[in-house]
């Protein structure tokens, strides 16, 4: 009984070996050998690329409603939708933030009016410059009209917060 069981450690000790041997795809990449390159014999070399989860970014976070006074922002991957009383606006780009939670980031501005909206008459839009700064859980922010250096707001948002928005009538 004891040799049975030491031979089938041995057999276990053996296939665990052979399992972490320089020929499988977590093995070592490339030998040297007297001048040449001698690659190890596996399966994923030469094979197709794959595609990887993108990398988790620290504006990841914000990704959301924020809300506040007269004030709302949805941030997603890519762009941000963002809607005030009597206007709304976009952010093109995504909503990156430096190291100390500042940011500076384009878009649009685009100014309501109330009462229906008529055919063929274009809202009034404005490129804008949003400014601003967050902590990951409040935000803070302006809005530059860059074709009129109209300034807008502040505004202060919290994460989470469905915000109050009053649309024009």
């Amino acid at each position: 009984m004891r040799e049975i069981r030491r031979l089938l450690t041995l057999a276990a000790a053996v296939g665990l070996s052979l399992a972490c041997a320089d020929r499988t795809p977590t093995g070592p990449a490339l030998v040297q050998a007297e001048g040449a390159t001698a690659q190890a014999a596996s399966p994923a070399r030469g094979s197709a690329p794959r595609s990887l989860a993108p990398r988790q970014s620290e504006a990841d976070g914000l990704i959301g409603t924020w809300g506040g006074m007269h004030v709302r922002i949805t941030i997603g991957a890519a762009s941000s939708i963002l809607e005030y009383d009597c206007a709304h606006g976009s952010i093109d780009q995504p909503f990156a933030v430096n190291a100390a939670g500042g940011f500076t980031l384009t878009g649009t501005h685009v100014v309501e009016s109330g009462g229906p909206i008529r055919e063929g008459v274009e809202p009034v839009r404005h490129p804008a410059r949003y400014t601003g700064s967050t902590d990951g859980k409040t935000m803070t922010f302006t809005v530059t009209l860059t074709d009129t250096n109209q300034t807008l707001g502040p505004f202060a948002l919290a994460l989470d917060a469905p915000g109050h928005v009053v649309k024009c009538l």
